[in-house]
C-alpha cells in the first residue's frame, strides 16, 4: 500500500499524516558509517497519490551518489483537474523535496516511525533543473533533476520526498485540503565501501 506523509491530522487508509515537518527521533537515527561509494541504480519508481484516481503521481527515475555530493531524475505528474502550489523557490527552507536515510527499508518500521512522528529530517536539494514551477497546472509533469552535496553513508536506505504541494481552489474528492508532502513507499540500500583484509 502506498504511503504518504501528509500536513494534516492522522488519516488511516491511502495516506499517512503528520503534524508539522519531519522530525528527528532516536529510532531513526542514522548510525556512524562509512561514505557510500559513488553508484549509479536505475529506479523508474512511479507512486500515485490517492492509489485510486490519483491526483498526484511521483517518480523516481533514477538516483546517483558522487564524489561529493547526489542527484536525482524525478518527476510529479498532475492528473487532477487543480493546479498543485509548490511553496516558491524564495521559500527554500520550506521545501521538501530531497531524501531521507533510513537504518533499514522494512516498510512496517517506516510506517511506524511516521505514526510516532520519528522520522529523519529531509536532505534538502540544493539544486532543481530545470528550476521547479510555482504552479503546476493540471495535465502537466514536471521532470527534472535535483541534487545536493554531501556525502551519504553506506549501507542504510534512502527514501525521496517530494512537496509540500497545497490545491489552488477545492482539491480533488479524496484529498485533504492541506498541503502534501509525499515521502516515497520504495526506499533504495546505498552500496557501502568494500571492507579491507586484515
Amino acid at each position: 500500500m502506498r504511503r504518504g506523509l501528509l500536513l494534516a491530522p492522522l488519516l488511516i487508509g491511502a495516506a499517512l499524516a503528520l503534524a508539522g515537518c519531519s522530525t528527528t527521533g532516536d529510532p531513526a537515527a542514522v548510525p556512524v558509517r562509512l561514505a557510500a561509494p559513488p553508484q549509479t541504480a536505475q529506479l523508474d519508481w512511479l507512486e500515485p497519490f490517492p492509489a485510486e484516481k490519483p491526483a498526484l503521481v511521483f517518480g523516481v527515475a533514477s538516483f546517483r551518489v558522487t564524489d561529493n555530493g547526489w542527484s536525482a531524475d524525478i518527476s510529479v505528474a498532475n492528473r487532477s483537474e487543480v493546479g498543485w502550489k509548490i511553496v516558491e523557490r524564495n521559500d527554500e527552507a520550506a521545501l521538501q523535496f530531497g531524501l531521507m536515510l533510513f537504518p533499514t527499508g522494512d516498510q512496517k518500521e517506516f510506517e511506524h516511525l511516521v505514526n510516532t512522528f520519528n522520522v529523519p529530517a529531509t536532505r534538502p536539494a540544493t539544486s532543481y533543473k530545470p528550476e521547479l514551477p510555482v504552479v503546476l497546472e493540471p495535465g502537466v509533469t514536471w521532470r527534472g533533476t535535483i541534487s545536493a552535496r554531501g556525502a551519504l553513508p553506506g549501507g542504510l536506505w534512502v527514501r525521496f520526498a517530494f512537496g509540500p504541494f497545497s490545491s489552488v481552489g477545492a482539491p480533488p474528492k479524496g484529498v485533504p485540503a492541506t498541503a502534501i508532502t509525499w515521502y516515497t513507499d520504495h526506499a533504495y540500500h546505498l552500496e557501502e565501501v568494500a571492507a579491507v583484509p586484515a
